[in-house]
């Protein structure tokens, strides 16, 4: 608990060479004094690692400035992977997945669009973590912007640790030992998108699905219902995750419907509480590292006529704990999906 305080207030003469400061009371530091330009020293790297693992989200703004930066920052936590989304992958580097909105483009017309809190987005996704939809879940991700969207775009990150610390005792026994069933779930289908999504939520206009087959291959029917754990240990500090991913969850294993969703309700509710979530307002080349493990993120979107442009690079993890509802599926199912 000390570290972790001492994280939470800026360190003006801290030994590792670099400073920090939160980005919110409850979630996330800002790295300050480190040039991702230039190589950086084992020392610096494993200081920069250490900060992740206490703080969940990590920014850098300022840092760097180009491709070869983020991926200088990228493997500070570990191996890299290219996203099954090949056709948007850079042809010139497969690590770097390019995920750019433009409203003048053949693809921003086919688009779905979103009406949330009376508001028109282009882009919005809700609470989850990635890959919840398959058994073996990626380490994090480091989101570099490369075009700031003239208005919206905001990034919200929140803290699963945290958010296990603040469940009454008697709700952490309780969901000690439940597993949560997964399925991959399009945004529009409301109906199954159950848990911790704002009750206006309503798709004002629906992407041509058989073209995001053909395109993207999206469509879910090659993502069999998964299994993860509702509750997860932090493996460097002994921390407690309360592991739920709003989107794709759908049922608590074993547990009858009614009693299932009251239960995942309550949970995603308390999970994805405002008062405690950091939603950052980019900058050109921001960069934001975030631990898949331990934390959920969204994303606001941006309003129709509004240009945004991200890169994203993945880091290879399996936490061992999530497995297929049907065995069978093993041998052939996809592992390394990204869906962001």
């Amino acid at each position: 608990m000390a570290k972790q305080e001492a994280l939470r207030t800026e360190q003006m003469d801290a030994p590792q060479g670099f400073r920090t400061r939160p980005l919110s009371p409850y979630v996330g530091l800002e790295i300050l004094g480190v040039d991702l330009d230039r190589d950086l020293d084992p020392e610096t790297i494993e200081n920069i690692r250490a900060a992740w693992i206490d703080a969940g989200v990590l920014l850098f703004r300022g840092c760097g400035h180009s491709t070869e930066a983020q991926m200088r920052l990228s493997r500070c936590f570990g191996e890299l992977q290219p996203s099954a989304n090949k056709e948007l992958n850079l042809d010139s580097n497969p690590y770097l997945l390019n995920l750019a909105y433009d409203p003048n483009s053949e693809r921003a017309w086919t688009a779905t669009l979103y009406e949330v809190g009376g508001q028109v987005r282009a882009g919005w996704l809700g609470w989850h973590w990635d890959q919840s939809f398959v058994p073996r879940i990626v380490r994090g991700a480091v989101l570099r912007m490369i075009q700031v969207p003239a208005a919206g775009g905001e990034t919200g990150f929140m803290d699963a640790i945290g958010a296990y610390d603040r469940l009454p005792e008697s709700l952490k026994k309780r969901i000690e030992d439940l597993e949560i069933v997964y399925e991959f779930v399009r945004i529009d289908e409301t109906e199954r998108n159950r848990f911790g999504f704002p009750k206006d939520l309503r798709a004002i206009r629906k992407a041509d699905v058989s073209a995001l087959k053909s395109k993207e291959g999206i469509t879910g029917n090659e993502f069999p219902p998964v299994v993860h754990p509702l509750v997860i240990t932090q493996r460097e500090t002994g921390r407690k995750v309360l592991k739920l991913s709003p989107m794709h969850s759908q049922y608590i294993l074993g547990m009858e419907p009614a009693e299932s969703d009251a239960l995942l309700h309550e949970l995603a509710d308390h999970l994805v509480d405002p008062r405690y979530a950091y939603f950052h307002t980019w900058q050109k080349d921001d960069m934001i590292v975030w631990d898949n493990w331990r934390g959920i993120h969204c994303a606001n979107g941006v309003p129709p006529e509004c240009a945004r442009h991200v890169q994203r690079t993945t880091i290879i993890g399996d936490y061992e704990f999530g497995r297929y509802l049907d065995p069978a599926h093993e041998k052939d199912a996809p592992t390394n999906f990204v869906y962001d």
